[in-house]
């Protein structure tokens, strides 16, 4: 499992990676993070949060879920450095998933603070899954 930046001209372009679609996702999820806020080894996992994602495709699931980050950290100023995605299931009207988060309120004194991402793009969005690894790309507006 893993993630690594990938060269983008104006935005965040992130490569991520994992045996399984919730595992990949779980890295995108952390790649995220430490756009925010770098050393993710500063959050301590105190507070625990689910989040529930219905969505058409994959593709519109991922974009959903990182949305959802921005929309918690926005609001509620949290951040996290433990992110498990419970399942991803398709059903008749597309894909669900749940995840299980573990971090605290960001605190400018404790955490270093790193891009602000305005949006999460479809553009350059890829999901490629096979046996052996599922790869995701993602571009992250800042």
């Amino acid at each position: 499992m893993g993630f690594r930046f990938l060269d983008h001209t104006a935005d965040i372009q992130v490569e991520c990676w994992g045996e399984n679609l919730a595992e990949a996702f779980s890295q995108c999820a952390l790649s995220l993070m430490t756009v925010i806020t770098p050393d993710l080894s500063k959050i301590n996992p105190r507070s625990e949060k689910e989040v529930r994602i219905t969505s058409e495709d994959k593709e519109s699931l991922l974009f959903d879920f990182l949305s959802e980050f921005l929309y918690i950290f926005d609001v509620e100023g949290l951040i996290f450095n433990d992110i498990w995605v419970v399942y991803i299931n398709r059903t008749q009207l597309g894909y669900d998933m749940k995840a299980i988060l573990k971090g605290e309120r960001f605190n400018d004194k404790k955490h270093e603070i790193g891009t602000e991402v305005k949006a999460i793009t479809y553009s350059f969005m890829e999901i490629n899954e096979n046996t052996e690894k599922t790869k995701l790309k993602v571009v992250f507006d800042i």
